[in-house]
């Protein structure tokens, strides 16, 4: 038990210094476009062809490891924002979802499946 207590700390030391570096200042013209678009319901997708990632398999085993408990894989892969804290308030369904997840991260050939999923069961259709 102390030694979750430990690596929820860590996790929560390390992702409380991850901030913007610079800050943007916006108009109230260009604020308002902005909350009109979002409105509308438009959606602004990266091309992450312009952003290799490196080592993502790597890095999913680790926060899987340190933070599975959390859901802090999950929140790597980019899933919806009820999916951490389901795993928060269970601990990770008592243990069993980050090691079922653990092991189809490091047994799928294709990672990119279980990116920007909506579900708490990753591997679930």
């Amino acid at each position: 038990m102390r030694f979750k207590g430990v690596l929820f700390f860590l996790f929560i030391l390390i992702a409380g210094n991850t901030r913007a570096e610079e800050r943007i200042e916006l108009s109230y013209e260009e604020f308002q476009v902005i909350i009109e678009f979002q409105e509308q319901g438009h959606i602004i997708e990266r091309d992450s062809s312009s952003y290799p990632v490196k080592f993502k398999r790597g890095k999913a085993i680790a926060f899987t490891i340190l933070t599975g408990f959390l859901g802090g894989h999950r929140i790597y892969f980019g899933t919806h924002h009820r999916t951490p804290i389901i795993y928060s308030i269970t601990f990770g369904g008592l243990g069993l979802l980050p090691l079922i997840d653990l092991a189809h991260i490091i047994f799928t050939k294709d990672l990119s499946r279980y990116e920007h999923k909506s579900q708490i069961i990753m591997w679930g259709k």
